[in-house]
C-alpha cells in the first residue's frame, strides 16, 4: 500500500504535458470610427515660401549690392570674428567659442577663410516647427534674445541689450569694440595720450546709439540726453527698416540691407524723398563738422578733410596731452561718425551728444 501510495503521489506532481493548439476564435466586430482629425497645414507650402528658386532670387540679387558679402573679408585675429565666416562662427559656443570676439582666430589659416555669406548668418536651423512656419524663425544661427556687449571684456561691465527676435542678430557685430575708451579719466583736470590714432569704437556704434546712453561720455551741458531705450525709432526695429520689400533694381530692401524709403513712409508722412526727413541729417552733419573744427582749435595738431571729416594724426606725440574733455568729445565724435548716418538711429540722442560736446571745447582756451 505505501509503494502505491508513492507512485500515485509522483504521478499528480509531475509537469503536465500540454496539449495542441486550438482553433482560433471568430473575430470581434469593429467598433465606432472616430470623427475625422483637423488637417495640418501644408508643409510643401510653407517652407517653399522661402526655400523657392523665386526668392532666392531676390535674395542673392540683393545681397551683391551690401558690402557685406564676400568683398569684406577680413583675415586678421580681431577682425575675422565679423569679416569671415569662419571667425564669425567661432565666437558662438555651439562652435567652441564664449562670445568673445576675441578668442584664438590664428587657429584658423587665413589662407582659408571665407568672406560673408548665406551660411555665415543662416542655417542654424529652425528652433520649432511653429516658429518656421509662422516666418519668425528664419534658421539663424545667433540666439534671438538679448546680446550682451564683448565691451564688457574690456571693462568687467556686463551690458545687455535686447532689440527683439531676428534684430538681436545685427547685434553680433554691430557693436561697439575697443578697449581704448579706458584711458579716458574721471579728472577732469587731467591730460590724456590718446593710444591709438583711431580712437572710438570700431565701425559698429549703431546698436549702442539706437539703443541711447551706452559707451558713450555724456558730457553734462543744456542738452537733456533723452533716456536709455528712449529713441524715436525704438518702434522699429533693424529688420523692419534694412530688410523691407526690395526695390525694382535691387540696390535697397531685403539682403542689400539698405533701407527702402518704403519703410519709413511706415512712419512719416509727406513727400519722403531721401533719408534726410526735415533736415535731421544735415543738422547733425553741420554739428559734427562744428565739433571737428573745435577740436582742431584746442588740438592744432589734429585737421579736417574737404568733406569737414576730422583727421587724427598719426604719430603719438601729436596726440599726447588732451584735456580730459578733448578726449571724450573725439570719442563722441567717433560714435557718430562711424554710425555713418548723420545720427540717424537717434537723432535727439545724437543732436545732445554734439551739442554738448561742442560746448564743452569752447571753454577750453586755445593752446
Amino acid at each position: 500500500m505505501i509503494l502505491a501510495s508513492s507512485l500515485m503521489f509522483i504521478q499528480c506532481t509531475s509537469e503536465p504535458i500540454e496539449g495542441p493548439q486550438g482553433l482560433a476564435g471568430i473575430d470581434g466586430v469593429d467598433g465606432t470610427p472616430g470623427a475625422n482629425g483637423v488637417n495640418g497645414a501644408d508643409g510643401g507650402n510653407v517652407c517653399l515660401t522661402c526655400h523657392n528658386t523665386d526668392f532666392k532670387v531676390v535674395q542673392y540679387a540683393t545681397f551683391e549690392n551690401t558690402p557685406k558679402n564676400g568683398s569684406m573679408l577680413r583675415g586678421t585675429t580681431y577682425c575675422a570674428s565679423c569679416h569671415s565666416e569662419e571667425g564669425y562662427k567661432h565666437t558662438l559656443s555651439p562652435f567652441g567659442g564664449n562670445g568673445d570676439f576675441r578668442v584664438a582666430y590664428a587657429t584658423i589659416p587665413e589662407t582659408t577663410r571665407t568672406g560673408i555669406g548665406c551660411t555665415t548668418c543662416h542655417s542654424g536651423g529652425h528652433e520649432t516647427a511653429g516658429a518656421a512656419i509662422s516666418g519668425t524663425d528664419a534658421a539663424l544661427r545667433a540666439k534671438k534674445g538679448p546680446i550682451q556687449f564683448t565691451e564688457q571684456w574690456v571693462s568687467g561691465v556686463a551690458d545687455f541689450v535686447d532689440f527683439g527676435g531676428n534684430s538681436n542678430m545685427c547685434v553680433q557685430c554691430h557693436q561697439p569694440r575697443d578697449p581704448y575708451r579706458n584711458q579716458i579719466t574721471a579728472n577732469p583736470d587731467a591730460t590724456v595720450n590718446l593710444i591709438t590714432s583711431r580712437p572710438g569704437p570700431h565701425y559698429g556704434t549703431q546698436s549702442i546709439l539706437f539703443a541711447g546712453g551706452m559707451y558713450m561720455h555724456e558730457i553734462a551741458g543744456t542738452e537733456v540726453y533723452p533716456a536709455k531705450g528712449s529713441g524715436t525709432h525704438k518702434g522699429s526695429s533693424c529688420i523692419q527698416c534694412h530688410m523691407g520689400k526690395a526695390s525694382s533694381d535691387k540696390k535697397s530692401g531685403n539682403h542689400s540691407f539698405k533701407p527702402n524709403l518704403d519703410a519709413c513712409k511706415k512712419c512719416h508722412t509727406g513727400a519722403i524723398v531721401n533719408y534726410d526727413i526735415n533736415g535731421a541729417q544735415t543738422k547733425i552733419k553741420n554739428l559734427m563738422k562744428e565739433l571737428a573744427l573745435e577740436i582742431v582749435r584746442v588740438a592744432p595738431k589734429f585737421s579736417v578733410d574737404a568733406e569737414g571729416v576730422l583727421v587724427i594724426p598719426s604719430a603719438q606725440t601729436d596726440r599726447n596731452n588732451l584735456k580730459d574733455v578733448v578726449s571724450k568729445a573725439i570719442w563722441n565724435y567717433r560714435v557718430l561718425y562711424y554710425d555713418h548716418t548723420y545720427g540717424l538711429h537717434n537723432p535727439k540722442y545724437a543732436n545732445a551728444l554734439v551739442k554738448n560736446s561742442i560746448a564743452a571745447i569752447k571753454l577750453v582756451p586755445t593752446p
